[in-house]
């Protein structure tokens, strides 16, 4: 009677085992999910890839492990329009993808020149230079006594691009660099590109004994009436 009971349990936990064996050979694995690849070209190459907005390398490349279905696929690149497209891929297919992208055209700057003003050379105006020398008149030296004439002899000249109605100067003599005596000199009308010459007569008191080269003349204090 024991025999028996055993044996009955030994059969009841074999059945019990093999339940539990069969239940977990009714299990079935769960499959991998359908994939596909998609291989992308562009112009210009180096371009970078997003699919579905996760970048994926630059181009040219082949994307693989693609979840089959529909996707959005961007290529990007500097100074170029993206380019964007939807895209459908097959299980354990490979989808060819040529993208050609479009330039932004380029805005030029605003660029002002300045001309700078060049001075307008003057024209029409009248330019005098006098020019001359001084010396006693006949019968006059250094040795005549108390105040000498002298005669002043100047040359005008109008290197203008007008005429000079009138033409005055204030010829002066100095002496050691002090001016001993002064006179008015008139050159009247002088042409433009003309010259004209004037004797004027003029007193000085000099000291005796004097060297012509001790007396300087110089044309100051030139007066023009266009």
């Amino acid at each position: 009677m024991q025999h028996m009971s055993a044996l009955h349990g030994i059969i009841v936990l074999f059945l019990v085992v093999l339940g539990v064996f069969c239940a977990g050979c009714d299990s079935t694995p769960a499959l991998p999910p359908e994939t596909g690849s998609v291989r992308i070209l562009s112009s210009p190459s180096g371009a970078e890839i997003y699919l579905d907005s996760e970048y994926r390398g630059t181009t040219p490349a082949t994307v693989t492990a693609v979840p089959a279905g529909n996707h959005t696929l961007e290529i990007r690149e500097n100074g170029y329009d993206r380019w964007t497209a939807p895209v459908t891929v097959t299980a354990g297919g490979i989808l060819n993808v040529s993208a050609t992208l479009v330039a932004i055209p380029t805005t030029a700057m605003p660029v002002t020149f300045v001309t700078a003003a060049v001075p307008a050379v003057q024209r029409g105006v009248p330019e005098i230079h006098i020019d001359g020398y001084w010396t006693y008149p006949q019968g006059v030296s250094s040795s005549t006594s108390g105040p000498v004439p002298l005669i002043v002899h100047a040359v005008g000249f109008n290197v203008g691009d007008a005429d000079a109605r009138k033409v005055t100067a204030s010829a002066n003599l100095y002496y050691g660099g002090r001016q001993v005596c002064w006179k008015t000199v008139y050159l009247g009308t002088l042409a433009a590109g003309g010259h004209v010459s004037t004797d004027t007569m003029v007193t000085c008191t000099l000291p005796s004994a004097l060297s012509s080269g001790d007396l300087t003349l110089r044309f100051e204090n030139i007066v023009v009436t266009p």
